[in-house]
């Protein structure tokens, strides 16, 4: 069981290098970002997640897995040290290059093995204005193998009663929750950075559809914003509201009942966002079987049969070649899972079916309102270029819509064949 360390770093303390604003970066807007989407890449796997203190100060909570750090001694005296650099960059988007602030922490630890078992939490002060959106670049560095990985976190400073305004805990340890998809029935504490007597909660119990293919036509839906169930949380003395999370579906606090900006917790089904169940695995293979298929697979008795067989079937009877296929392709649902998940599973997304089919791409371009994702050479007319648009959702800051295409139907179908082919895109 790992151990888990809590580390408050101020604004002001010893291990922050304070770095003076304002000076020119290159804009990410024009930055290949496929890295962001590469599981192979990401070594350090660090977490975080974003709270406004108030209308000027933010803080940016962290949580290192010190077993992914590298661990080197100088001699068989010494201890194993190992040593970690986090900064954070305060843009106003995408798109811009001067910095707002900017602020690093140096996390250092030390064991008697070269293998430490255990997590560190911690936050990092940023000065942030209210009353617009900003981005910020996370810079995390190992620093004894050199090993580095950018994350980008939206913050959503216009509204007052966006997520980032409130906190998670586990109010059994009061440790952070760093991500808003729950697996199984728990309490939670909600911390709201404004006094309120109550908050609000809409309960959806919904289930969403496949993603079509992307040279289909898709009507937009307009989401039926009418919950299922409602109900309020006390805050109390403390400020702190309890929620259980029973049934799945998504739980939206709002602390004005007029809004709907607020945090929406995800209870998605036991073991989210890895694919363990057989279940599981039947879902996304809607993108690659026929109609017939599917049916036969969803509606089988034994479904993991079902399943075995036309993976067997895929890779010419060899249960070897199979494997691989099996593989690779719930490698990836579990990828998308999670990258991509908003009020739905990962794979369920536009993003999500692209990724499995097609899986990583070489190039991603990104701004504040969209994703390009080329497979080939940028600028190149032999190659596949997807487009997919932000779209403005009150329940998650992920969620994007693909831009289909007629001229998208060979391409694809072309790659559906390669996998039914026995072939891994």
């Amino acid at each position: 069981m790992k151990g888990y360390k809590f580390l408050i770093l101020l604004l002001f303390s010893l291990l922050f290098i304070v770095l003076p604003g304002c000076y020119s970066t290159n804009k990410i807007s024009v930055q290949n970002l496929s890295s962001q989407y590469r599981s192979d890449e990401h070594y350090l796997r660090p977490q975080f997640t974003v709270y406004h203190v108030n209308d000027s100060l933010s803080l940016v909570y962290f949580k290192i897995d010190e077993s992914n750090l590298l661990y080197v001694r100088r001699n068989q005296a010494d201890s194993f040290n190992a040593a970690v650099k986090i900064n954070c960059r305060v843009t106003a988007s995408y798109d811009a290059s001067n910095i707002e602030d900017t602020n690093t922490a140096i996390l250092r630890f030390a064991s008697i093995t070269n293998v430490k078992r255990e997590e560190t939490v911690g936050s990092i002060a940023l000065k942030i204005k209210s009353g617009s959106d900003h981005l910020i670049t996370v810079t995390t560095m190992d620093l004894m193998s050199r090993r580095t990985e950018i994350s980008y976190i939206d913050v959503n400073k216009a509204q007052p009663g966006s997520d980032q305004n409130f906190m998670i805990r586990d109010p059994s340890t009061g440790y952070i929750v760093f991500s808003p998809y729950i697996d199984s029935a728990a309490t939670y504490a909600i911390m709201y950075n404004h006094k309120v007597d109550k908050l609000y909660v809409n309960y959806y119990k919904r289930s969403f559809p496949t993603a079509a293919p992307p040279f289909s036509v898709v009507e937009d839906k307009q989401f039926l914003y009418k919950p299922d169930s409602t109900f309020t949380l006390k805050s109390g003395t403390s400020g702190v509201a309890l929620i259980n999370l029973q049934g799945e579906g998504f739980y939206h606090i709002m602390a004005d009942s007029n809004s709907r900006s607020g945090l929406t917790i995800y209870r998605f089904q036991k073991h989210y966002p890895t694919v363990s169940e057989v279940y599981q695995m039947a879902g996304p293979l809607r993108y690659i079987t026929t109609n017939d298929e599917y049916d036969r697979i969803m509606k089988a008795q034994n479904m993991k049969q079902a399943i075995d067989q036309f993976w067997i079937g895929t890779a010419g009877n060899t249960k070897d070649r199979a494997r691989v296929l099996i593989r690779n392709y719930y490698n990836r649902v579990q990828d998308a899972n999670n990258y991509f998940t908003s009020y739905e599973e990962g794979w369920k997304t536009d993003r999500g079916m692209v990724y499995i089919v097609y899986g990583a791409p070489n190039i991603i371009f990104r701004n504040g309102n969209s994703e390009t994702w080329t497979y080939g050479e940028d600028k190149n007319y032999m190659t596949l270029s997807f487009t997919f648009v932000k779209t403005n959702n009150p329940f998650s800051d992920n969620d994007y819509t693909l831009q289909r295409m007629p001229q998208f139907r060979n391409l694809w179908y072309n790659a559906v064949d390669i996998w039914r082919e026995g072939r891994i895109y």
